[in-house]
């Protein structure tokens, strides 16, 4: 089948036609599809195609994050912003804006916020509304569900908030932190590693901690400490909930070659407001473990344990955590074992924080010749995301 090709014009319109298909015109002159200038032009109309395409994608990935922006953020001092509210803990809203992305705002800062999408709003009494946010007096949320009567609520006493349909990775929360220290006299070497990461929905919290110290010395061998936590519980109406965990833990100082507890209980929030969480929980636990030189041990432990937290609403971010777990031995002898952990945590920059972090591990009747505690200390610099 003959090629048909069009001239340049010189004038009048004109089109030529060749009876030899392996040639075209190119400008004025003939020139086979082989030639090193044709395969150059057929490069550079497929990069041109690529880029055409690429610079497509990025247009309609960069309208439908713009898409997003419909929240609006009233703040305290008269400044309004437009933005796509991620969530609220602990008297920390995390939004997202254009110009600088990922960005918090401490609740007491906020005097009011709309937005046309569905939200799950908790507040201190544990209750759960849902609907869109809407215009409302300041230092309150008017929730519009799609069926029923608009409830207004104060902001004092909401705890959390998350838009419904919230992506897995927008309602997780996690750290990573860690220390180093040197003392010349005796070339002793400490090392700290910890790590943490939360998963709330509507019902449930899942979390996971992990907590690493390393201690060298030139006359002596090294000591280490490892612990590994998972937790998750599911909530039910006036701040009541069940709780599962587990937990794996390894210490040289006590000769402890690992330990492994299983347990699950019910608990309560005491207290649950913008500024402090105080809970209370009790259940039974399964505990193996083996001690250097001696035989794997088995247990029954009835478990109390409780958290008291503080953080603040104002200008300055900072967290005050305290976790403790008592175990008590019920199926042999006597025996009494607590573990404490503590941190005092405080946002310097952006998403970067230092902390100081204690832990105290206690019992009562360790084996023969063995520490009955061990206790520590440290300070990490650490990064939140």
């Amino acid at each position: 089948m003959p090629w048909i090709g069009k001239v340049p014009e010189t004038g009048n319109d004109a089109f030529l036609q060749s009876t030899n298909p392996g040639w075209r015109l190119r400008g004025t002159a003939a020139e086979a599809p082989g030639t090193p200038s044709g395969r150059r032009r057929s490069e550079i109309s497929d990069r041109a195609a690529i880029l055409a395409i690429c610079g497509l994608l990025l247009l309609a990935a960069g309208k439908a994050g713009a898409a997003d922006k419909v929240d609006v953020i009233q703040l305290r001092n008269g400044d309004r912003l437009t933005c796509e509210i991620t969530k609220l803990d602990r008297s920390v809203l995390t939004i997202s804006t254009d110009p600088l992305g990922k960005a918090t705002v401490h609740w007491g800062e906020v005097a009011g916020m709309t937005s046309p999408r569905m939200f799950d709003v908790q507040v201190a009494s544990g209750a759960h509304f849902y609907g869109a946010l809407v215009l409302s007096p300041p230092g309150q949320i008017t929730l519009a569900p799609t069926a029923g009567v608009p409830v207004t609520l104060a902001m004092t006493d909401v705890i959390r908030l998350a838009p419904i349909g919230a992506s897995i990775w927008s309602r997780t929360d996690g750290s990573v932190d860690a220390g180093f220290s040197f003392a010349q006299a005796n070339l002793e070497t400490h090392y700290t590693l910890n790590g943490a990461a939360t998963y709330r929905s509507q019902r449930y919290q899942f979390g996971a901690n992990l907590a690493s110290q390393l201690t060298t010395r030139e006359d002596t061998d090294r000591l280490s400490r490892n612990s590994l936590g998972l937790n998750g519980n599911r909530s039910f109406s006036n701040r009541w909930y069940t709780i599962a965990w587990g937990q794996f833990q390894q210490n040289e100082e006590l000769a402890l070659d690992l330990r492994s507890v299983a347990g699950g209980g019910v608990g309560r929030d005491l207290v649950h407001t913008t500024r402090r969480l105080w809970s209370l929980y009790g259940g039974l636990a399964y505990t193996h473990e083996r001690f250097s030189g001696e035989p794997a041990d088995q247990s029954a432990e009835a478990a109390v344990g409780g958290q008291l937290d503080f953080f603040t609403p104002g200008k300055e971010d900072f967290k005050i955590t305290n976790s403790v777990v008592s175990y008590f031995n019920i199926s042999g002898r006597s025996r009494v074992r607590i573990e404490l952990q503590s941190a005092w945590r405080h946002e310097f920059l952006k998403d970067f924080f230092w902390s100081v972090n204690g832990f105290d591990s206690f019992d009562s009747d360790p084996p023969s010749n063995e520490k009955k505690n061990d206790s520590g200390l440290s300070f990490t610099l650490g990064w939140k995301f």
